[in-house]
């Protein structure tokens, strides 16, 4: 009986192995699809992140030297152009309402995800780009980056639409990793990104370990950093603490940020209830009534509450001009009134300039204390308060400032306490409190789909799993 020579078989063994390892390590021709689909996402999100904030900028100057030129032009223009925002956005759809951030958590949750069609549209992406730039234009105090994130979501959702990715696992990962994205790209933060999906809108252990997800998230802002090249968004402010010895500082700062960003979220919420009835009733009065409370607060502040904030906080971190209690307060009340509008709009930015203006405050009480420092961490510690969210407050400002691990420790104290502290003033984090709220149907009218839609769509989901990579 004729037998093949040993080097043969164990050449024929050897690349049967090696062919069954490549497979596996490589991945199928589904797997790859899906990566397609993610990185193409990305790439994209990354590209509309970066023209949504030069437009963006461009609306935010455009105010600015009409309020040089006339301080009081925005008396006629803030009001109405709020009224033109909500007419445009009650042709459009009301999806694009608001921050974005809560829309975004609505359909994650695996009983409305039904309303991803609606929620996560071009159309809505479209909405949310026009307006929130429309509010820039007219002063409002908004930012951009809960509107990326409820953009980079859309726009990845739609990706996957496309690729007829339509399994439910997938569906979630693509929503949070756009989402996410939204946050790298708007903040050039890939770090910050990769940390708010994790901890804002992960729901699952395999989510948050995806390498695929996180690789869409530092493709965003790879997009970013090539077209914009390496920056911080404020800039390598100085200033440096030592939580040793001035840990009674950076206490008091935490416990100031943390009541007033618990009673902020607070007062948007129980606003919100209280003005909903008036909205559906009587929406332009209540945006005139909302718009003229601003103007107000522009006038009396110089025009210091117009906007997003970003140059009032970049001004303060320069440490050379004191702040007053009424920049952080009225800075928090034109940000409420903007909310109560209903334009598209974000309060990372607000809140980070009102943050910005308590630390400013409270550092005049300790001379020995660098004020820069104290002004990073009420930073920090404002915008964990408000949105209860502690790891991505402190790791935003730490790249948003260069990466200052330095002042690392501080951060992280501060925002850890103050997000203990507002949760004694109000013990839901904003947006699960605005997402509940939008699902209850007592901010949005939700359209609830037919039964043998809601079948249909069960039927086609596809079981858990876990993403390639």
């Amino acid at each position: 009986m004729n037998k093949r020579p040993r080097h043969r078989r164990l050449m024929r063994y050897y690349l049967f192995r090696t062919r069954r390892v490549s497979r596996r390590q490589l991945g199928s021709w589904q797997d790859w699809k899906l990566r397609a689909v993610f990185w193409t996402g990305a790439i994209l999100v990354g590209l509309l992140v970066v023209a949504f904030a030069w437009v963006a900028e461009l609306a935010s100057h455009t105010f600015v030297q009409i309020h040089a030129y006339s301080p009081y032009l925005p008396v006629l223009i803030t009001p109405l152009g709020m009224l033109l925002i909500v007419w445009l956005m009650r042709q459009l759809g009301t999806e694009s309402q608001g921050s974005g951030i809560p829309q975004v958590l609505v359909v994650l949750k695996q009983r409305y995800h039904w309303l991803r069609p609606t929620f996560l549209s071009l159309r809505v992406i479209l909405g949310k780009f026009v307006l929130t730039c429309l509010g820039l234009l007219c002063g409002a105090s908004i930012g951009r980056e809960g509107p990326s994130v409820h953009i980079g979501a859309a726009m990845m959702y739609s990706v996957g639409q496309v690729g007829r990715l339509n399994q439910k696992y997938v569906d979630n990962s693509l929503i949070v990793a756009g989402g996410a994205a939204g946050v790298s790209a708007a903040f050039n933060a890939p770090l910050a990104g990769i940390v708010f999906a994790i901890e804002e809108l992960s729901g699952s252990f395999e989510q948050r370990t995806s390498g695929t997800l996180i690789l869409a998230i530092i493709l965003s802002g790879v997009v970013v950093l090539m077209i914009m090249g390496h920056y911080s968004f404020f800039g390598h402010p100085g200033g440096a603490l030592d939580i040793t010895r001035d840990w009674a500082a950076i206490g008091v700062t935490a416990l100031v940020c943390g009541l007033f960003g618990g009673l902020f979220s607070r007062l948007l919420i129980r606003g919100s209830q209280f003005l909903s009835p008036y909205a559906k009733a009587h929406p332009y009065r209540v945006v005139l009534m909302c718009s003229l409370v601003l103007v107000f607060l522009g006038l009396a502040t110089g025009g210091a509450t117009y906007g997003s904030g970003y140059e009032q906080a970049s001004t303060l971190l320069d440490g050379e001009h004191p702040g007053n209690w009424t920049f952080a307060l009225a800075k928090m009340s034109a940000t409420l009134v903007s909310y109560f509008t209903g334009i598209p709009g974000g309060l990372f930015s607000p809140s980070l300039a009102a943050g910005a203006g308590f630390g400013n405050l409270v550092g005049g009480f300790f001379p020995d204390v660098s004020l820069v420092g104290l002004t990073l961490v009420a930073m920090a510690a404002f915008l964990a308060a408000v949105i209860q969210r502690p790891i991505t407050s402190f790791v935003i400002v730490m790249e948003l400032t260069g990466n200052r691990h330095d002042i690392l420790l501080p951060l992280m104290a501060g925002a850890f306490l103050a997000a203990a502290v507002a949760k004694l003033v109000w013990a839901r984090p904003l947006y699960d409190s605005l997402a509940e709220r939008m699902a209850d149907g007592q901010g949005m009218a939700l359209e609830k789909p037919r039964e043998e839609d809601k079948q249909a769509e069960t039927d086609k989901e596809g079981g858990p799993r876990q993403l390639p990579g």
